[in-house]
């Protein structure tokens, strides 16, 4: 069987079992502390909307990501011995003008759906930009949503991916998308959507894409790129109402209509791999290997 070199990469260094577990404790303990300022701030918002700017919010609503960042990027470098760039590429050389590309091809893709969507259902949307707000969220989306993206990406689909892939490949990536479907159970959008399996289903086939997308392009050039871009443009561009994270955005839907949004979301992954060749060099091969 043909070898991986990205899901091998996990057995560069220090790869003991012990060792993912003491990486996974740390991990949890850093997302926990570093989300109390986000949660204190959560329930002041709840209990009184004008009490804090929504950017402040959610600069310290992301505080828990870069924390849990800065602590697996140490653990990858000091406890496994290995380069923490090897979690987005096997070499550790990361092309990131493809990353920006990538971002940029999904970006150009959301609005051509939305664009659409509008058009065909024009009394969904309002317009709802506040440059007193926005320009400061603009500041957070550059700065923070980043960080937040890329831990993501890199837990769930560079360390642990890797981690399990490089034993099994099919349960790494059927475990770490259940992973972070789970991950992403305590959204607020979940109670809008009122039905938390269908969430599920729609948020553990999100991880399966970006799973499989950086198996068979054996990098995670290309999911990190995407996540950053649905979430500076859900954070910036369209927003709806029930929102895990408080944006001001230029355009807000009326309603938070979730088999919309999940077609959406659909139409636009069918779009990007179909335009990935050309504008991203994604080779798709028949199967993924391990």
């Amino acid at each position: 069987m043909q070898i991986n070199p990205f899901i091998h990469a996990a057995r560069q260094g220090r790869n003991e079992f012990g060792v993912y577990v003491a990486v996974f404790i740390l991990v949890f303990i850093a997302n926990l502390l570093g989300s109390i300022p986000g949660a204190w701030a959560m329930v002041t918002w709840k209990d009184d909307p004008q009490a804090l700017p929504v950017y402040l919010i959610t600069s310290l609503m992301l505080l828990g990501f870069v924390a849990s960042l800065v602590v697996l990027w140490l653990c990858v470098k000091h406890l496994h011995k290995r380069n923490p760039l090897t979690m987005i590429t096997p070499t550790g050389v990361v092309n990131w003008p493809r990353v920006l590309k990538s971002a940029g091809l999904w970006m150009v893709c959301s609005a051509v759906v939305e664009t659409a969507t509008y058009l065909l259902f024009p009394d969904k949307y309002q317009f709802s930009l506040n440059l007193k707000d926005f320009l400061p969220s603009l500041v957070v989306a550059i700065v923070l949503l980043p960080l937040q993206t890329s831990f993501e990406e890199l837990f769930f689909r560079g360390y642990l991916l890797q981690g399990i892939g490089s034993w099994n490949l099919w349960a790494g990536i059927i475990i770490t998308s259940t992973v972070f479907g789970l991950a992403h159970s305590f959204n607020d959008e979940i109670e809008a959507v009122g039905s938390l399996g269908l969430a599920m289903v729609y948020y553990i086939g999100v991880g399966l894409f970006f799973a499989l997308l950086g198996v068979i392009d054996k990098s995670l050039e290309l999911p990190l790129g995407i996540h950053l871009a649905n979430n500076v443009y859900a954070f910036l561009l369209v927003g709806y109402p029930s929102s895990s994270v408080p944006s001001s955005t230029v355009w807000m839907t009326t309603e938070l209509n979730f088999p919309l949004m999940v077609t959406q979301w659909v139409v636009v992954m069918a779009l990007y791999v179909l335009l990935s060749k050309k504008f991203v060099g994604l080779q798709v091969t028949a199967k993924p290997t391990s």
